[in-house]
């Protein structure tokens, strides 16, 4: 469909303009170290369930859902994160997927410290915390500008998105590029995890 090509050509144009932005840091005298990180492959059943309570996804729309997930350590204190992405139309906005930045508990469960409304991936976790700051991706579909957006982490509240930035470049920096799969590629070859419990025909993810 012609809504399937825009999103193709977008995600296309994407992985050029980030090709070129860390072909062009690798050019640079000081040559940044970005180590691109794939989501995870294992299902994790109760993220899924959580995940369908959060966004409150009915069950016929679960299958149809798909869900990316990293754990890392966002903020330095020697504990992972999990950095989780929901992707489907359902709960797709024009400017990208919800995602959430969650701290697992001791019980199993799942405490929420950032919700953004829509971001693109990868998302770069750069090592430099200058400001407070080590969260980027790059945005675009708002109406606005594109650029990337710099997502500031206070310790008494998480990233502040309402007080995060839109810039046209970032400076060279090492980092991580979780959440590097393209969406695209993984629907067209199966290689994706949905919310919808096993039994109801969850798929699995394979392999990269």
């Amino acid at each position: 469909t012609a809504q399937t090509e825009q999103v193709e050509q977008t995600e296309q144009t994407l992985e050029q303009v980030l090709e070129e932005h860390f072909l062009a840091a690798e050019d640079a005298e000081d040559v940044a170290t970005v180590v691109s990180q794939y989501a995870e492959k294992t299902p994790d059943p109760a993220l899924a369930e959580f995940l369908i309570s959060y966004y409150q996804i009915p069950d016929e729309e679960q299958s149809k859902t798909r869900y990316y997930y990293n754990h890392i350590d966002l903020n330095e204190d020697g504990t992972d994160e999990i950095f989780v992405v929901v992707v489907g139309e359902y709960t797709k906005v024009s400017f990208g997927d919800p995602a959430l930045i969650l701290s697992e508990q001791a019980d199993g469960t799942f405490q929420v410290i950032e919700s953004f409304e829509g971001i693109h991936t990868p998302v770069t976790v750069s090592e430099r915390m200058t400001n407070g700051w080590h969260i980027i991706y790059q945005e675009y579909g708002r109406g606005a500008e594109d650029g990337y957006r710099i997502c500031h982490y206070n310790p008494n509240g998480g990233y502040q998105t309402d007080l995060s930035e839109v810039v046209d470049e970032v400076e060279p920096q090492d980092g991580t590029q979780i959440i590097s799969n393209n969406f695209i590629d993984d629907m067209d070859k199966g290689n994706y995890m949905t919310l919808a419990p096993e039994e109801d025909g969850g798929s699995e993810a394979q392999g990269n």
